[in-house]
Protein backbone atom coordinates (compact mmCIF):
# COMPACT_ATOMS: atom_id res chain seq x y z
CA UNK A 1 0.00 0.00 0.00
CA UNK A 2 2.84 2.44 0.86
CA UNK A 3 4.41 1.77 -2.53
CA UNK A 4 1.11 2.51 -4.26
CA UNK A 5 0.66 5.83 -2.41
CA UNK A 6 4.29 6.88 -3.04
CA UNK A 7 3.88 6.23 -6.77
CA UNK A 8 0.74 8.34 -6.85
CA UNK A 9 2.39 11.14 -4.88
CA UNK A 10 5.40 11.12 -7.22
CA UNK A 11 3.14 11.31 -10.24
CA UNK A 12 1.28 14.41 -9.05
CA UNK A 13 4.15 16.95 -9.75
CA UNK A 14 4.82 15.36 -13.12
CA UNK A 15 1.16 15.61 -14.00
CA UNK A 16 1.30 19.30 -13.10
CA UNK A 17 4.27 19.91 -15.41
CA UNK A 18 2.63 18.08 -18.27
CA UNK A 19 -0.75 19.72 -17.79
CA UNK A 20 -0.20 22.01 -20.76
CA UNK A 21 0.60 19.10 -23.06
CA UNK A 22 -1.55 16.23 -21.64
CA UNK A 23 -5.29 16.10 -21.26
CA UNK A 24 -6.24 16.68 -17.59
CA UNK A 25 -7.53 13.75 -15.51
CA UNK A 26 -11.33 13.74 -15.31
CA UNK A 27 -12.82 15.13 -12.12
CA UNK A 28 -13.92 11.62 -11.03
CA UNK A 29 -11.56 8.75 -11.96
CA UNK A 30 -11.64 5.08 -10.86
CA UNK A 31 -8.55 2.86 -11.19
CA UNK A 32 -8.38 -0.87 -10.38
CA UNK A 33 -4.94 -2.13 -9.39
CA UNK A 34 -3.75 -5.20 -7.40
CA UNK A 35 -7.20 -6.01 -5.99
CA UNK A 36 -7.68 -2.37 -5.01
CA UNK A 37 -10.17 0.14 -6.30
CA UNK A 38 -8.77 3.68 -6.30
CA UNK A 39 -11.18 6.60 -6.58
CA UNK A 40 -9.76 10.03 -7.43
CA UNK A 41 -11.97 13.11 -7.16
CA UNK A 42 -10.71 16.61 -8.04
CA UNK A 43 -12.93 19.70 -7.90
CA UNK A 44 -10.13 22.10 -8.78
CA UNK A 45 -9.39 23.20 -5.20
CA UNK A 46 -8.98 19.84 -3.53
CA UNK A 47 -8.05 16.31 -4.63
CA UNK A 48 -9.46 13.35 -2.72
CA UNK A 49 -8.12 9.80 -3.07
CA UNK A 50 -9.88 6.75 -1.59
CA UNK A 51 -8.71 3.12 -1.77
CA UNK A 52 -11.06 0.11 -1.28
CA UNK A 53 -10.42 -3.62 -0.94
CA UNK A 54 -11.79 -5.89 -3.72
CA UNK A 55 -12.69 -9.57 -3.53
CA UNK A 56 -11.83 -12.24 -6.11
CA UNK A 57 -14.82 -11.22 -8.25
CA UNK A 58 -13.78 -7.59 -8.34
CA UNK A 59 -16.54 -6.56 -5.93
CA UNK A 60 -15.98 -4.16 -3.05
CA UNK A 61 -15.60 -6.04 0.24
CA UNK A 62 -18.46 -4.56 2.29
CA UNK A 63 -17.36 -1.03 1.26
CA UNK A 64 -14.08 -1.62 3.09
CA UNK A 65 -12.07 1.62 2.75
CA UNK A 66 -8.41 1.08 3.64
CA UNK A 67 -7.00 4.52 2.77
CA UNK A 68 -8.23 8.08 2.32
CA UNK A 69 -6.11 11.11 1.37
CA UNK A 70 -6.88 14.81 0.82
CA UNK A 71 -4.53 17.23 -1.02
CA UNK A 72 -5.12 21.00 -0.96
CA UNK A 73 -2.81 24.00 -1.29
CA UNK A 74 0.34 21.87 -0.82
CA UNK A 75 -0.98 20.25 2.34
CA UNK A 76 -2.17 16.67 2.74
CA UNK A 77 -4.28 14.66 5.15
CA UNK A 78 -4.23 10.87 5.27
CA UNK A 79 -6.31 8.29 7.08
CA UNK A 80 -5.57 4.56 7.05
CA UNK A 81 -7.78 1.79 8.33
CA UNK A 82 -5.69 -1.03 9.75
CA UNK A 83 -8.51 -3.17 11.18
CA UNK A 84 -10.25 -5.17 8.49
CA UNK A 85 -13.68 -6.70 8.67
CA UNK A 86 -13.70 -10.16 10.22
CA UNK A 87 -15.40 -12.54 7.82
CA UNK A 88 -16.66 -15.79 9.37
CA UNK A 89 -17.35 -18.50 6.78
CA UNK A 90 -20.95 -19.75 6.77
CA UNK A 91 -21.85 -23.26 5.55
CA UNK A 92 -22.98 -23.33 1.94
CA UNK A 93 -26.65 -24.25 1.47
CA UNK A 94 -27.44 -26.18 -1.69
CA UNK A 95 -30.86 -24.90 -2.70
CA UNK A 96 -31.18 -27.77 -5.19
CA UNK A 97 -30.74 -30.44 -2.50
CA UNK A 98 -33.73 -32.79 -2.48
CA UNK A 99 -33.85 -34.96 0.65
CA UNK A 100 -35.08 -38.57 0.64
CA UNK A 101 -37.36 -39.24 3.59
CA UNK A 102 -40.88 -38.04 2.75
CA UNK A 103 -42.94 -40.50 0.70
CA UNK A 104 -44.58 -43.91 0.81
CA UNK A 105 -42.90 -47.28 1.11
CA UNK A 106 -43.56 -50.96 1.63
CA UNK A 107 -41.31 -53.75 2.82
CA UNK A 108 -41.03 -57.14 4.49
CA UNK A 109 -40.58 -57.86 8.20
CA UNK A 110 -38.39 -60.42 9.88
CA UNK A 111 -36.91 -61.17 13.31
CA UNK A 112 -33.36 -61.67 14.46
CA UNK A 113 -33.14 -63.57 17.75
CA UNK A 114 -35.31 -66.18 19.45
CA UNK A 115 -36.90 -68.78 17.21
CA UNK A 116 -40.24 -67.25 16.22
CA UNK A 117 -41.33 -68.41 12.79
CA UNK A 118 -42.94 -65.85 10.50
CA UNK A 119 -44.62 -66.06 7.12
CA UNK A 120 -42.19 -63.52 5.72
CA UNK A 121 -44.04 -63.08 2.44
CA UNK A 122 -47.09 -61.91 4.41
CA UNK A 123 -45.30 -60.04 7.20
CA UNK A 124 -45.48 -56.57 5.73
CA UNK A 125 -44.40 -53.07 6.69
CA UNK A 126 -45.90 -49.81 5.41
CA UNK A 127 -44.26 -46.39 5.76
CA UNK A 128 -45.96 -43.04 5.30
CA UNK A 129 -43.37 -40.32 5.86
CA UNK A 130 -45.36 -37.09 5.77
CA UNK A 131 -42.80 -34.50 6.87
CA UNK A 132 -39.14 -33.83 6.12
CA UNK A 133 -36.54 -31.12 6.69
CA UNK A 134 -33.06 -30.98 5.18
CA UNK A 135 -30.08 -28.90 6.29
CA UNK A 136 -27.33 -28.91 3.62
CA UNK A 137 -23.97 -27.99 5.11
CA UNK A 138 -21.41 -28.60 2.36
CA UNK A 139 -20.84 -27.73 -1.27
CA UNK A 140 -20.15 -31.45 -1.72
CA UNK A 141 -23.88 -32.29 -1.49
CA UNK A 142 -24.09 -33.43 2.14
CA UNK A 143 -27.09 -32.68 4.33
CA UNK A 144 -28.66 -33.54 7.66
CA UNK A 145 -32.21 -34.84 7.18
CA UNK A 146 -35.03 -35.17 9.72
CA UNK A 147 -38.81 -35.23 9.72
CA UNK A 148 -41.65 -37.48 10.86
CA UNK A 149 -43.64 -40.45 9.64
CA UNK A 150 -46.03 -43.26 10.50
CA UNK A 151 -45.25 -46.96 10.30
CA UNK A 152 -47.51 -50.02 10.31
CA UNK A 153 -45.88 -53.40 11.02
CA UNK A 154 -47.74 -56.68 10.56
CA UNK A 155 -45.98 -59.84 11.78
CA UNK A 156 -47.74 -62.95 10.50
CA UNK A 157 -47.04 -65.90 12.83
CA UNK A 158 -46.33 -69.17 11.03
CA UNK A 159 -47.58 -71.29 13.92
CA UNK A 160 -50.94 -72.27 15.37
CA UNK A 161 -50.31 -69.84 18.23
CA UNK A 162 -50.65 -66.19 19.15
CA UNK A 163 -48.79 -63.62 21.23
CA UNK A 164 -50.27 -63.00 24.66
CA UNK A 165 -49.12 -61.73 28.04
CA UNK A 166 -49.25 -64.43 30.69
CA UNK A 167 -48.28 -63.65 34.30
CA UNK A 168 -46.52 -60.47 33.17
CA UNK A 169 -44.49 -62.17 30.42
CA UNK A 170 -45.39 -62.10 26.70
CA UNK A 171 -45.15 -65.45 24.98
CA UNK A 172 -46.51 -67.50 22.13
CA UNK A 173 -49.63 -69.23 23.42
CA UNK A 174 -50.96 -72.28 21.49
CA UNK A 175 -54.46 -72.08 20.02
CA UNK A 176 -57.27 -73.67 22.07
CA UNK A 177 -57.83 -77.36 21.44
CA UNK A 178 -59.68 -78.00 18.21
CA UNK A 179 -59.02 -74.50 16.82
CA UNK A 180 -56.80 -73.93 13.84
CA UNK A 181 -55.80 -70.35 13.17
CA UNK A 182 -56.14 -69.17 9.59
CA UNK A 183 -54.21 -66.03 10.58
CA UNK A 184 -52.28 -65.02 13.67
CA UNK A 185 -50.81 -61.51 13.62
CA UNK A 186 -48.88 -59.16 15.83
CA UNK A 187 -49.70 -55.59 14.78
CA UNK A 188 -47.85 -52.38 15.65
CA UNK A 189 -48.38 -48.75 14.69
CA UNK A 190 -45.57 -46.28 15.43
CA UNK A 191 -44.50 -42.68 14.99
CA UNK A 192 -41.02 -42.38 13.46
CA UNK A 193 -38.52 -39.50 13.68
CA UNK A 194 -35.27 -39.84 11.68
CA UNK A 195 -31.86 -38.21 12.01
CA UNK A 196 -30.03 -39.07 8.79
CA UNK A 197 -26.86 -38.03 7.01
CA UNK A 198 -27.42 -37.96 3.24
CA UNK A 199 -25.11 -37.54 0.26
CA UNK A 200 -26.19 -37.19 -3.35
CA UNK A 201 -24.48 -36.58 -6.67
CA UNK A 202 -24.40 -33.03 -8.09
CA UNK A 203 -27.49 -31.93 -9.96
CA UNK A 204 -27.29 -32.34 -13.74
CA UNK A 205 -29.87 -31.37 -16.27
CA UNK A 206 -32.28 -34.18 -17.25
CA UNK A 207 -30.40 -36.71 -15.08
CA UNK A 208 -31.72 -38.13 -11.77
CA UNK A 209 -29.42 -37.86 -8.77
CA UNK A 210 -27.99 -40.91 -7.03
CA UNK A 211 -28.22 -40.77 -3.23
CA UNK A 212 -27.19 -42.70 -0.15
CA UNK A 213 -28.18 -41.97 3.43
CA UNK A 214 -27.98 -43.55 6.82
CA UNK A 215 -28.59 -42.85 10.47
CA UNK A 216 -30.98 -43.57 13.29
CA UNK A 217 -34.77 -43.52 13.39
CA UNK A 218 -36.55 -42.98 16.70
CA UNK A 219 -39.65 -45.18 17.02
CA UNK A 220 -42.53 -44.32 19.36
CA UNK A 221 -45.18 -47.04 19.64
CA UNK A 222 -48.76 -45.74 19.47
CA UNK A 223 -50.86 -48.94 19.34
CA UNK A 224 -50.28 -52.71 19.32
CA UNK A 225 -52.43 -55.82 19.27
CA UNK A 226 -52.41 -59.57 18.82
CA UNK A 227 -55.23 -60.79 16.55
CA UNK A 228 -56.32 -64.16 15.15
CA UNK A 229 -58.72 -65.38 12.48
CA UNK A 230 -60.24 -68.86 12.65
CA UNK A 231 -63.34 -70.90 11.80
CA UNK A 232 -65.58 -71.88 14.70
CA UNK A 233 -67.35 -75.22 15.12
CA UNK A 234 -70.15 -74.00 12.83
CA UNK A 235 -67.69 -73.10 10.08
CA UNK A 236 -68.19 -69.37 10.57
CA UNK A 237 -65.09 -67.18 10.29
CA UNK A 238 -64.23 -65.40 13.51
CA UNK A 239 -61.84 -62.50 14.15
CA UNK A 240 -60.64 -62.03 17.69
CA UNK A 241 -58.24 -59.69 19.47
CA UNK A 242 -56.22 -61.74 21.92
CA UNK A 243 -54.19 -59.03 23.69
CA UNK A 244 -52.78 -55.48 23.48
CA UNK A 245 -49.67 -53.86 24.88
CA UNK A 246 -47.85 -57.12 25.60
CA UNK A 247 -44.72 -55.48 27.09
CA UNK A 248 -43.64 -54.04 23.75
CA UNK A 249 -41.16 -51.22 24.31
CA UNK A 250 -42.89 -47.82 24.03
CA UNK A 251 -39.76 -46.15 22.63
CA UNK A 252 -37.01 -47.78 20.61
CA UNK A 253 -34.77 -47.03 17.63
CA UNK A 254 -33.69 -48.43 14.26
CA UNK A 255 -30.52 -48.17 12.24
CA UNK A 256 -31.51 -47.21 8.69
CA UNK A 257 -29.55 -47.38 5.45
CA UNK A 258 -31.05 -46.42 2.09
CA UNK A 259 -29.88 -45.74 -1.45
CA UNK A 260 -31.49 -45.03 -4.79
CA UNK A 261 -31.80 -42.91 -7.89
CA UNK A 262 -34.18 -40.01 -8.29
CA UNK A 263 -37.41 -40.64 -6.37
CA UNK A 264 -36.97 -44.43 -6.05
CA UNK A 265 -34.98 -45.92 -3.19
CA UNK A 266 -34.36 -49.17 -1.36
CA UNK A 267 -33.96 -49.37 2.40
CA UNK A 268 -32.77 -51.74 5.10
CA UNK A 269 -33.54 -51.37 8.81
CA UNK A 270 -32.29 -53.15 11.90
CA UNK A 271 -33.17 -52.47 15.51
CA UNK A 272 -30.28 -52.97 17.95
CA UNK A 273 -32.86 -52.82 20.79
CA UNK A 274 -35.09 -55.80 21.55
CA UNK A 275 -38.76 -55.45 20.66
CA UNK A 276 -40.02 -56.56 24.09
CA UNK A 277 -38.95 -55.19 27.44
CA UNK A 278 -36.09 -57.04 29.09
CA UNK A 279 -37.11 -60.50 30.36
CA UNK A 280 -40.77 -59.77 29.59
CA UNK A 281 -40.91 -61.39 26.18
CA UNK A 282 -38.90 -63.16 23.48
CA UNK A 283 -35.49 -61.63 22.63
CA UNK A 284 -36.39 -60.38 19.16
CA UNK A 285 -34.74 -57.67 17.07
CA UNK A 286 -36.95 -56.36 14.22
CA UNK A 287 -35.45 -56.38 10.73
CA UNK A 288 -37.07 -55.03 7.56
CA UNK A 289 -36.22 -54.13 3.98
CA UNK A 290 -38.20 -52.73 1.07
CA UNK A 291 -38.73 -49.96 -1.45
CA UNK A 292 -39.64 -46.31 -0.94
CA UNK A 293 -41.23 -43.82 -3.34
CA UNK A 294 -39.94 -40.39 -2.34
CA UNK A 295 -41.91 -37.20 -2.88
Amino acid sequence: MKRLILIMAACLPVMGLLAAEVEPMPADTVITLEKKRIEVKDNGDRMKVRVYELDENGETVDDEMVFEGHYRDGQSYERRKHIKTLNIPVPTWDRDFSAHWAGFGMGFNSFDGDDVSLRKGKSLEYNLNFMEFSFPFSRYNWALVTGAGLRWNRYRIDENAHFQEVDGVTQLVPAPEGVVYKKSKLNMTSLTIPVLLEWQTPKKRHKPRFFVSGGVVGVIKTTSSSKVVYDDERGKTRKQKMDGGMNLRPVTMDLLFQAGVGCIGAYFKYSPIEMFESKKGPALHPVSFGLQLHL
